[in-house]
């Protein structure tokens, strides 16, 4: 039986906005853009803070459980190092997310304490709601907000947010559907659905 890891959920956003950026900036080298990742396993180790061995067996989960598809080669695709090419299904991810996560990865809240912002509190998300009086925070050494401590969906998590921005608005995102209340929830849940259905398949 495969079973879903947190880790996996970030895994698949990843491969999403990889797939997105290529897309998006394909044919524009002029301006000096250059594809960061291949969303092969390497790429995505490096990116995610994790280890080659984690990456792999994740890609695994997600192909199983037909949140992540293999894709046959695009024209312009980078070569990728493992040969496979992985596509995100969207709607399968938008479902989980939207409904299901605060189910399976329940949010633990371990004190108080310095890191990065995250749901309402992080910087790049604009919203009608006003943020929590005492902001919620990924704990992190060298973090510069104190705040409620939530632990992250894995521990390398606030680094890999804070390299990409796309990344980090779904996965502050994502933590208000792990705690949010109802209001914030409706919310929360049409914005995070209209931002996974925008990544590329």
């Amino acid at each position: 039986m495969y079973v879903l890891k947190p880790l996996d959920v970030v895994v698949g956003l990843k491969i999403g906005l990889n797939e997105q950026s290529f897309r998006q900036f394909k044919g524009e080298e002029e301006l000096g853009f250059q594809s960061q990742s291949t969303n092969s396993v390497g790429d995505l180790a490096e990116a995610l803070h994790k280890a080659k061995g984690d990456i792999s067996r994740s890609i695994n989960r997600l192909v199983t459980l037909g949140l992540v598809g293999e894709r046959k080669p695009k024209e312009g695709d980078v070569i990728s190092g493992n040969r496979k090419y992985y596509s995100l299904q969207r709607k399968a991810m938008s479902d989980l997310l939207c409904h299901g996560i605060r189910h399976v990865f329940a949010p633990e809240r371990t004190g108080v304490g310095r890191g990065v912002p995250t749901g309402w509190s992080c910087k790049l998300l604009t919203s009608p709601m006003n943020p929590p009086e005492t902001p919620l925070v990924w704990p992190m050494p060298g973090g510069k907000v104190n705040g409620e401590l939530l632990e992250p969906l894995y521990p390398k998590c606030p680094e890999a947010a804070l390299e990409d921005e796309g990344l980090y608005a779904l996965l502050s995102l994502v933590d208000i559907m792990r705690t949010g209340k109802p209001r914030e929830l409706k919310y929360a849940r049409e914005l995070l659905e209209a931002k996974v259905m925008e990544l590329h398949s």
